[in-house]
């Protein structure tokens, strides 16, 4: 006579934990999804506070071509800060590298004095005004020049005055 196998038994703590594992998968893949909307918020304020921080510790300086000189720097109590700059550049040039740096220029027609007989006096002219600005992350600069050409090599040939605005 053979003996009956008993069925297996099955133990309640077994089911417990059967049960348990695809609540705790879903918690576990619950939780991953919410830390990376988190990562992903987390560097979404974080870019659009950095460059604001960047500019103010660092700000926009307004260019300057190569080579100049610095004659003066002034910055009033009251009034935009400007400075002063002599280089060996054409008036033209120094027009020209404003533009390229994004600003406009407007020349000004060349107007030569003369003297009692007749003969051109020399002497400093008025060559270009030029403006432009950068800015970023609210943060920005302006600027304006005041390009003159005409003086002694001594002086420059060519002066310009640069204001920067804020």
């Amino acid at each position: 006579m053979s003996t009956p196998v008993a069925p297996e038994e099955t133990h309640p703590a077994d089911a417990n934990e059967a049960s348990e594992q695809p609540k705790r998968s879903r918690r576990m893949w619950i939780t991953l999804v919410a830390m990376v909307i988190g990562l992903l918020f987390a560097v979404l304020i974080l870019l659009r506070v950095v460059e604001p921080l960047y500019n103010l510790l660092f700000p926009f300086e307004v260019p300057v071509p190569d080579g100049v000189q610095e004659v003066d720097h002034v910055k009033p109590d009251k009034g935009e800060e400007y400075w002063v700059y002599r280089t060996t550049l054409s008036g033209e040039e120094v027009a020209k590298f404003y533009e390229k740096e994004g600003g406009t220029c407007r020349y000004l027609p060349r107007q030569t004095v003369f003297d009692d007989d007749g003969s051109p006096v020399p002497g400093s002219y008025g060559v270009a005004e030029c403006a432009g600005e950068k800015s970023g992350g609210g943060v920005g600069v302006s600027w304006e020049v005041i390009i003159h050409a005409g003086y002694s090599e001594a002086e420059g040939p060519t002066v310009f005055r640069l204001y920067k605005y804020h």
